[in-house]
């Protein structure tokens, strides 16, 4: 009842605050404005669902390892530059609250300005990781381009977008943070699949899907705090919008968890 209550009394400062264009990264040639997003997203997923399989009928798969390899290692460093420098402009310092962060366009703090680097970077990494699911279809891992998948990346650019917009330098900063980690820990697993060494990579395949399902339950809990006690005043519309997100993403990994291992072990016990 207080969640409903707090949710209803700021409602409509929400709306007006998430209106609110934050001219701190806005102002970066990299936005543009939404009119480039809107259109690498629609042509992703006329690529993803039509234009690719129609054209990959009929071909073999290409070997793409080399650039596969190539694209993994500058992944690999890319998030850990946006890991550390995120973590270094935000979490690191002393007067940045993980509890209770609230947005505030007005803040010209230079350590805060600094962060406008890596939230920039990481809007681009988005659009890098398109590429996942290009060299999935020029390999013909067609299995590997679904829901969740497809979803995921064409969301994230969305909601990356928008969050940079009206939440820079607030409490959903440690998404970025976060995200960023989880991809170094994901690229550097692609590399090793790409080298194909003889190495077991089965357990940590399900040990990288456990880390992502920790990530969205510590964003989850992370993003509840402000409704809890809100002394910094966070507004409630991106907080419930990133909290939505977590929950869709917690519910499609945890299924994809279930079917691809949980069941697993199931019918191999049968057999």
């Amino acid at each position: 009842m207080k969640f409903l209550r707090l949710v209803k009394e700021n409602t409509i400062d929400g709306v007006l605050e998430g209106l609110r264009i934050d001219k701190r990264v806005t102002t970066h040639p990299i936005f543009s404005g939404p009119f480039f997003m809107i259109f690498t997203v629609s042509l992703y997923l006329y690529i993803v669902r039509k234009w690719g399989p129609k054209f990959m009928k009929g071909r073999n798969p290409y070997n793409v390892d080399a650039i596969m390899k190539l694209y993994n290692v500058m992944q690999i460093v890319l998030n850990a530059f946006i890991f550390y420098e995120s973590l270094r402009y935000s979490y690191w310092r002393s007067d940045f609250s993980f509890t209770c962060r609230g947005f505030d366009p007005n803040d010209m703090n230079p350590l805060t300005l600094k962060g406008a680097r890596p939230a920039l970077l990481y809007y681009v990494a988005k659009y890098l990781d398109l590429f996942d699911t290009i060299f999935f279809l020029l390999r013909k891992k067609f299995n590997q381009i679904s829901f969740l998948h497809v979803y995921h990346h064409a969301f994230m650019i969305f909601g990356t977008h928008w969050g940079l917009s009206v939440t820079f330098a607030s409490h959903l900063s440690l998404i970025v943070v976060l995200n960023s980690l989880v991809h170094v820990v994901m690229y550097t697993y692609y590399l090793l699949a790409a080298m194909k060494l003889n190495i077991d990579l089965t357990p940590w395949k399900k040990r990288m899907t456990i880390m992502q399902l920790l990530q969205f339950v510590t964003l989850l809990v992370h993003q509840i705090l402000p409704f809890i006690h809100n002394p910094c005043n966070m507004h409630y519309l991106p907080l419930i919008f990133g909290l939505s997100q977590s929950v869709m993403m917690l519910v499609l990994f945890s299924n994809f968890y279930y079917k691809s291992y949980i069941c697993t072990d199931k019918k191999r016990k049968r057999t």
